[in-house]
Formats: structure tokens, sequence, C-alpha cells
């Protein structure tokens, strides 16, 4: 059957008007199923991945600081000795800035989040008594650190009771001694 000329039904569209229009369609596919993998879950449990770098449980938890010096004045971490990677000879030293009253003990769980196996290293079962009883800090040397958990990367949550909610969590790294094995990722 013979048509009209220009009697079909369709949008004449151009060239580029047609690849604009790709593109559109494109992103739509896109944020479908981002859209789509955020209300189903990306872990397979129905929970949603975690995005942060430190592996935060999304609690109200505060940060822990780390560093290599306590600030006499405050008997928290130096602002200038502030840093997340410790290696053998450093001083490795902690403290979270109270939001509330500081418990006399605190309960603290060290799991390794990289570098290794992932697993719980220090379970939170035996209290640590604050040397300041103002202010949650500790100081011990990193080559203590490193015989016990080995090189890698790890999650701190520091808890004011065994099983309660955490006080305070962070993430810091033990870097291997030069001329020795790195624990293979």
């Amino acid at each position: 059957m013979a048509r009209r000329p220009g009697g079909d039904d369709s949008l004449p569209l151009s060239p580029r008007a047609r690849r604009i229009g790709g593109w559109v369609a494109a992103a739509l596919v896109i944020g479908g199923i981002a859209l789509a993998f955020r209300i189903l879950g990306g872990n397979g449990d129905g929970t949603v991945v975690d995005p942060s770098p430190s592996g935060s449980t999304g609690s109200s938890a505060q940060g822990v600081t780390f560093g290599t010096a306590l600030d006499p004045a405050t008997g928290e971490v130096a602002a200038d000795a502030r840093t997340e990677r410790f290696a053998e000879e450093d001083t490795f030293v902690y403290s979270v800035t109270p939001s509330g009253s500081v418990p006399p003990t605190v309960f603290v769980e060290v799991e390794r989040t990289d570098g290794g196996a992932a697993e719980v290293v220090q379970e939170p079962v035996e209290g640590q008594l604050l040397p300041n009883p103002t202010v949650i800090a500790f100081t011990v040397p990193a080559s203590v650190l490193l015989d016990v958990f080995g090189p890698g990367r790890y999650l701190m949550t520091i808890y004011a009771e065994p099983g309660g909610d955490p006080l305070a969590e962070g993430s810091f790294e033990l870097i291997a001694p030069a001329g020795s094995p790195a624990a293979s990722p």
C-alpha cells in the first residue's frame, strides 16, 4: 500500500536530538539501577553497603583521634602529632573528646579490616582504667601493637560497658617494619 509523503506518524528528529535523547535514556536507566540497588540493598542481606572508608557502623559514636603524643594541657592527642599510620618506632596514642561524663573504665575492641584476615584481634572484655579521668586517652608503644596484631588496617571501637553502645570508633594502620615481609592483602 502506498503512503503519502510525510504521512507517517513518527517524530522527525535531527541526529543531534536523537543523540541527546539517547544520553537521557542512558542516564535514566543508570539512575533506575542505582535506585533499585539502594532500595534492595547491596550486601545480599537487605542492608545497605557502607560507603565510608573508616568502616563506620553509622552509629552516633564519636570519632577516635590518633597520634603520637598527648597535649599536656588537654590530655588529648596533640594537634601537631595527629596521624593514623604507625610504624614500629612510633608511640601509639589515641583520645576521645568527652561529650558528657567520662566513664572510669572503658572497653576497647580492635578489628582488622585490611592487611590480613578480617577478624577481631582484641575483644572488649577487659576494662581499662583511664589514667586521666577527664578524657578517654591512652599511650602504648606501636611496636607492642605490631607484635600482637601485626601490620594492617584496623577499626577501634570503645565502649563504656561490654555489649553496650559504642562511645567512639576510628580507623588506624600499623605499618610493617622495613625489611620485614608485609601481610598479604
